[in-house]
């Protein structure tokens, strides 16, 4: 069976703009933003963010960034992370075959929750991964209540 199908030129080339945004994305992931104090950024770190019951727990993937140079600040509900990642030196008698990793500055910030416990807020870093954990209040986590 044949299919009538309407067409759209508008809408080619919305996905056509669409397909370029994405590759330009991979591309250059984070080319042209800026932090909250407009220094230039060149890459992003991946991160995971995972709610538990008694917090919120971010996994920053930094691997080759010094503990050092990374900044975690808290401002207005705004929790941010910044850093900078020091290109490898090459020297002149090196023939560089394929770079692939992103040096430069980086920066993520995420709007928290109200109810989170500001003053309890711990970072570690461990093997390249930074994890923050944003403990919430007690009276914000859920609790069980008992059949009778």
């Amino acid at each position: 069976m044949t299919k009538v199908v309407r067409f759209s030129p508008r809408a080619d080339l919305s996905r056509m703009q669409s397909d370029f945004d994405h590759i330009f994305s991979n591309l250059f992931p984070t080319f042209g933003t800026e932090s909250d104090n407009n220094e230039p950024v060149s890459w992003n770190p991946r991160i995971d963010v995972v709610e538990t019951p008694d917090a919120y727990e971010l996994a920053v993937d930094v691997p080759g960034v010094n503990k050092d140079e990374i900044q975690i600040n808290l401002h207005e509900g705004v929790l941010s992370i910044s850093g900078e990642r020091v290109a490898r030196e090459v020297g002149e008698s090196d023939n560089v075959v394929r770079m692939e990793r992103h040096t430069g500055r980086f920066y993520r910030s995420f709007s928290l929750p109200n109810k989170i416990n500001s003053k309890k807020i711990e970072a570690r870093f461990d093997n390249g991964v930074l994890i923050v954990t944003v403990p919430k209040l007690e009276e914000t986590k859920p609790q069980k209540i008992k059949i009778s």
